[in-house]
C-alpha cells in the first residue's frame, strides 16, 4: 500500500528521477524478453518444420527416374535440412545473446526500482518522526506555560521529547546514509547497464549476420545441380527464355514501325 503514495518531498532529485527510469526500463526489458523467447519458439519451430521438409524432399529420390532431378532432389534435401538446423542453432543463440541478458537486467532492474522505493518509504518515516517531534515540542511548551505543572507529567513529556529526538536523528543519520550510497550505486548500475547491453546488442548482431551468411552460402551450393537438371539450364530459368524471346520480337516490331 506504501508503494502507492506519491514520493515523498526529495531533497535529490538525481535519485527522485532515477525510479520512473528504472522502472520503465524493468517493464521494457520484461516485455521485450518475451518477445524474443517468441521469436525464438518460432525460430525453433521453423528448423524443425525445414528439416522435415528436407526429409521429404530427399525421401523422392528413389521415385525419380530423371537423374538429373534425382540428383537435385538429394542434394536439396540435405541442403534444406542443413538450412534447419542452422535456424534451429540460430534460435538458441538468440536465447543466450538478447533473450537471457534482457531476463537478467529486467529482473536487476526490479531490484533497483525497489531499492528506490524502499528509500522513498524511509524518508516518509523520517518526515512523521519530525512531525512527531515537533507535536512533543509542542507539548512540553504547553507544559512549561501551564501554571500548575505536576512532575510525573513534566518526566513523561520531557522523556517523550527525548525519544521522539533520537529517533528523529536516528531516521536522518540512516537517510543520508542510504542517499550518499544510492547515489554512488546508480551512477554504477546505469553505466554498466549500458555497457553490458551495448555489448550484447553487438554480439546478437554479428551472430545474425554470421547465421545468414551461412545459410545464404549453404543455398547457393545447389544452385549448380539445380542448373544441371538438363542441358537447357534445368529449373534454374523458370521459363523465362520464352519470355525473354517475345520481349525481343516486339522491340523488334516497335523498331520496324519506327
Amino acid at each position: 500500500m506504501l508503494k502507492q503514495f506519491a514520493p515523498p518531498p526529495d531533497d535529490t532529485p538525481e535519485l527522485l528521477e532515477s525510479r520512473p527510469i528504472v522502472k520503465a526500463f524493468y517493464l521494457g526489458a520484461m516485455d521485450t524478453q518475451q518477445k524474443i523467447d517468441r521469436l525464438v519458439r518460432h525460430r525453433r519451430s521453423l528448423g524443425v518444420a525445414e528439416s522435415d521438409l528436407g526429409t521429404k524432399i530427399a525421401a523422392l529420390v528413389p521415385q525419380e527416374n530423371h537423374p538429373g532431378l534425382a540428383n537435385a532432389y538429394r542434394k536439396l534435401g540435405k541442403v534444406v535440412q542443413s538450412t534447419g538446423d542452422f535456424h534451429a542453432a540460430q534460435g538458441t543463440a538468440e536465447a543466450t545473446t538478447l533473450s537471457d541478458p534482457f531476463a537478467y537486467h529486467s529482473s536487476d532492474a526490479l531490484i533497483v526500482k525497489e531499492t528506490l522505493t524502499n528509500r522513498h518509504i524511509l524518508l516518509r518515516e523520517l518526515i512523521q518522526a519530525q512531525q512527531s517531534t515537533r507535536t512533543k515540542l509542542n507539548a512540553a511548551d504547553r507544559l512549561k506555560a501551564s501554571s500548575s505543572v505536576k512532575r510525573e507529567k513534566v518526566d513523561e513529556a520531557i522523556s517523550a521529547l527525548d525519544e521522539a529526538r533520537s529517533h528523529e536523528s536516528y531516521l536522518q543519520q540512516k537517510t543520508q546514509r542510504v542517499t550518499a550510497n544510492l547515489l554512488v550505486e546508480k551512477r554504477k548500475w546505469f553505466a554498466r547497464t549500458a555497457g553490458d547491453l551495448r555489448a550484447g546488442i553487438r554480439e546478437y548482431v554479428v551472430r545474425q549476420i554470421e547465421a545468414e551468411r551461412r545459410t545464404l552460402a549453404t543455398l547457393e551450393a545447389v544452385r549448380p545441380d539445380v542448373r544441371n537438371i538438363d542441358a537447357s539450364g534445368g529449373l534454374s530459368r523458370l521459363g523465362r527464355e520464352g519470355l525473354v524471346a517475345a520481349r525481343r520480337a516486339s522491340l523488334l516490331v516497335e523498331i520496324d514501325n519506327v
